[in-house]
């Protein structure tokens, strides 16, 4: 298939996704309106002003999702966890605010979702000048797919991407680096007259938002470099999955290569969320779908309510025109005067009746009360939510915040998933690809304290889980049931009988959690062991991997005896292979001395601290108390 007909279907594709999502991308330009505060001219004598009430919603909802998402890298074998920790220590890295910032790609995500309904972020490798990987938030209007595709975009036969500006110097790069086609590249940058972008931002309906605060950028197109707007598109063809750039307006496809090429992972650099899960359609509703109409129920009342008092103000008037000589003169004016012409014992009532307008403001306020708490009972965005709640007990505040939570707790579950995708699949696949040769230094806190190693692309060969934290929801989740279970621990550490009905080591592993040590770190308290330090068992498990593997690992100066007898169990347990079960056992008699040197060193540094905390006990020998969830069965 020649680059003409790739070209015919990149943009039919383009088209259909355009076509589908027109109504319902227009009922999302009137929420942005509305968040914008653009409304239509009033009619003469009326009110149509904008009320911040959606602005309210979107601006709660943004602070009650805005924690940073923390990604870790978990070990899969034992002897990977040091590697695990550096690439995790990269992420850290890669992600900062001053390198690729994505938390601030997230934060763009979730906002442009609260309109749409679905968030979409993309990671952007590369390793010129040097290596690097960014994370971005694309703009919903930006993103092509398959209407028939579902919830999973990554599953469309078609998905990409609009408004991909490319300046005519990243074109001419392009070409000398053998990426773009120098045909196609050279005739599309001779299309466009020097020092202007080309934006189309009409086409894309874009431009709305621009009109909405009074600006037309489609007038001040003018850019130091000539800019050319494109189209990126990964497109299923025969089964195989392509990547095409190119322009739409210009019918020129500067690269079409298998998408494998660019990402050895196969994988699309685009992931979805969905506020609302939708598994047949990727458009699925957003949290403005609900509140939307009693926003403007609620414009509609308050503008009614300006329209009332005028009218009280400016209240018409029927008159006898037999006694009012000149009718003008009801126009107000500072002291001024009305001729009236009454006979001789007729009342001022007979010339003329003021047409009174009732006053309809308790209505107006009872109705905008009863709309702000039905609002804020479907929604979740509370009083408590937004700081301004009377309540000053703990239950009440905690119950609000569960509440809360519930109602939000979607907007984590889906996009939590989406951050795996981008750190199990392509931010991971993205380091074999583009990762230098000679690896990279990380910096990470090891066995040694703070460490400075290389990470290299063989260590990347093994498999990791990905853990993701933070997340505001789970968190204020987890705090609640935290509160239940304290409680619960100090019931049965205080009644005798209940704490001879558990097990020791059980209550010991409770109060650990509770004071959220890892999972690792209490099974090494409940192990028993000296020093259980996991990183110390990694490198044991590595060196039992290199012995196995025909090396002869380095001597390690941190070793215990809890490091020997690792390696001598396991040489017992599972090696048949007499040489190789020779070296382990040589391995570990070899750091027998060192163990016997750094317990002796541990022993010296603890009678040090015991003397020091017995120097600085007060002479009153007043046994102090310690807090109750210390008090474990003995």
């Amino acid at each position: 298939m020649d680059n003409n007909q790739i070209l015919e279907k990149a943009k039919r594709c383009v088209e259909t996704c355009l076509e589908f999502r027109k109504t319902r991308f227009q009922q999302i330009q009137k929420y942005e309106d509305m968040y914008f505060g653009k409304t239509k001219p009033a009619l003469k004598g009326r009110f149509n002003i904008p009320i911040p009430v959606l602005e309210g919603f979107v601006n709660t909802l943004e602070s009650k999702i805005d924690d940073s998402i923390r990604i870790e890298f978990k070990r899969g074998r034992e002897s990977t966890l040091k590697t695990a920790k550096k690439i995790t220590a990269l992420w850290e890295k890669d992600s900062a605010p001053d390198r690729g910032n994505y938390n601030g790609a997230d934060l763009d995500a979730k906002k442009l979702a609260i309109f749409s309904g679905f968030g979409v972020l993309k990671l952007v490798p590369t390793s010129t000048p040097e290596y690097r990987q960014d994370l971005i938030a694309i703009d919903y209007h930006d993103v092509i797919f398959e209407p028939y595709g579902g919830s999973n975009l990554e599953q469309h036969l078609f998905k990409g991407q609009l408004n991909i500006f490319k300046s005519k110097k990243e074109l001419i790069d392009g070409v000398k680096n053998g990426i773009f086609n120098k045909e196609e590249t050279e005739s599309l940058i001779n299309s466009l007259p020097d020092n202007t972008k080309e934006t189309q931002e009409e086409m894309y309906g874009k431009s709305s938002r621009f009109l909405a605060m009074g600006l037309n950028p489609q007038n001040y197109n003018y850019s130091p470099d000539s800019v050319f707007n494109l189209v990126e598109l990964v497109i299923k063809i025969d089964g195989k999955d392509w990547y095409i750039l190119f322009s739409y307006v210009k019918n020129k496809i500067i690269r079409a290569v298998p998408l494998i090429k660019i990402f050895s992972s196969g994988l699309s650099p685009w992931v979805s969320w969905h506020t609302e899960r939708n598994p047949v359609s990727f458009l699925s509703r957003s949290p403005i779908d609900s509140v939307y109409p009693i926003a403007e129920a609620m414009r509609i009342l308050i503008n009614q309510n300006f329209d009332n008092i005028q009218k009280r103000n400016w209240d018409m008037v029927l008159y006898n025109a037999r006694k009012i000589i000149d009718p003008s003169q009801f126009e107000y004016r500072p002291n001024g005067l009305i001729r009236v012409k009454l006979e001789q014992g007729e009342s001022m009532a007979s010339a003329y009746a003021k047409m009174e307008t009732p006053d309809t403001s308790s209505i107006t306020i009872n109705l905008l009360q009863f709309l702000n708490n039905f609002l804020g009972e479907k929604t979740g965005i509370t009083p408590a939510s937004q700081g301004t709640a009377d309540e000053d007990k703990v239950g009440i505040y905690f119950g609000n915040m569960k509440q809360t939570a519930d109602r939000f707790g979607l907007l984590n579950k889906f996009y939590t998933q989406a951050h795996i995708d981008i750190a199990a699949k392509r931010y991971k696949g993205n380091l074999i690809d583009h990762l230098p040769n000679r690896g990279f230094m990380v910096k990470f806190i090891g066995l040694l304290g703070l460490q400075e190693e290389e990470l290299t692309k063989k260590e990347l060969e093994d498999d990791f889980s990905i853990s993701v934290s933070s997340a505001n929801i789970e968190s204020q989740n987890d705090e609640l049931t935290r509160k239940k279970q304290e409680t619960s621990l100090l019931t049965i550490i205080k009644d005798s009988e209940l704490k001879i009905q558990v097990g020791k080591k059980w209550l010991l592993k409770e109060v650990l959690r509770l004071g959220e040590y890892s999972e690792d770190a209490i099974r090494e308290a409940l192990s028993g062991e000296e020093g259980g330090d996991s990183e110390l068992m990694a490198e044991a498990a590595r060196s039992i991997e290199a012995i196995e593997q025909g090396e002869l690992p380095k001597i390690n100066r941190g070793a215990n005896t809890a490091f020997i007898r690792k390696i001598v169990l396991y040489a017992t347990d599972n090696v048949e292979d007499e040489l190789i079960y020779n070296k382990m056992m040589n391995y570990a008699i070899d750091h027998l001395q060192i163990a016997e040197q750094n317990a002796k060193i541990m022993l010296d540094i603890t009678g040090v601290q015991e003397s020091q905390q017995q120097m600085q006990q007060p002479e009153n020998k007043t046994e102090l108390q310690s807090p109750e969830l210390l008090k474990l069965p003995v």
